[in-house]
């Protein structure tokens, strides 16, 4: 009993040499490839997350600059500007002043700002579309900083050839100090 045969031996040693081979793909082998599918996972997030940040970055750096050109614009802006009376000498300008149905400012402080959000929102009735361009451009187009945030429109008059618009503009205004 103490002694095995040749063919015993080679069934053991075949034998340990597949535990020993087992051994090595289930404790070695398998967990090498997962970690380098988690490995992966993780590099796939990251390029995501590093894509996201340079995108925010960019809109960051776009912003800034925005708000550069803004505090540029309020700086060189008349000191007693009031944005309900650019409108009005706008309507004035362009022609549409009598089509004007109201006009209602408000603003809004910014917390932890010097600035104060200047709005007003202002239907027109009954206008032609020259004039309402010719309004609009006036808008947009000024070095005052002021930009249109929403626009309605619909067509009315007999033929349809006339225009109902609610338009409500905004602009930042420097707060007056206490």
């Amino acid at each position: 009993m103490g002694t095995l045969s040749i063919k015993d031996k080679n069934v053991l040693t075949a034998g340990g040499i597949l535990v020993v081979i087992f051994m090595a793909i289930q404790f070695v082998y398998l967990p090498a490839v997962d970690k380098r599918e988690d490995l992966k996972r993780i590099l796939s997030v990251e390029k995501q997350s590093l894509n996201q940040i340079r995108t925010l970055q960019k809109q960051y750096l776009s912003l800034a600059q925005n708000f550069d050109l803004q505090k540029d614009a309020l700086k060189n802006r008349q000191k007693n500007f009031s944005l309900f009376s650019f409108l009005d000498l706008q309507a004035e300008k362009s022609g549409v002043k009598d089509n004007i149905d109201y006009m209602k400012p408000f603003s809004q402080e910014l917390e932890n700002s010097p600035y104060t959000i200047s709005k007003v929102k202002l239907k027109l009735k009954d206008v032609f579309l020259n004039e309402f361009i010719d309004f609009m451009h006036g808008i947009e187009a000024s070095e005052n900083s002021v930009r249109i945030i929403s626009l309605s429109l619909s067509k009315t008059g007999k033929n349809k050839d006339k225009l109902d618009a609610v338009i409500e503009t905004q602009t930042l205004v420097v707060r007056e100090p206490v």
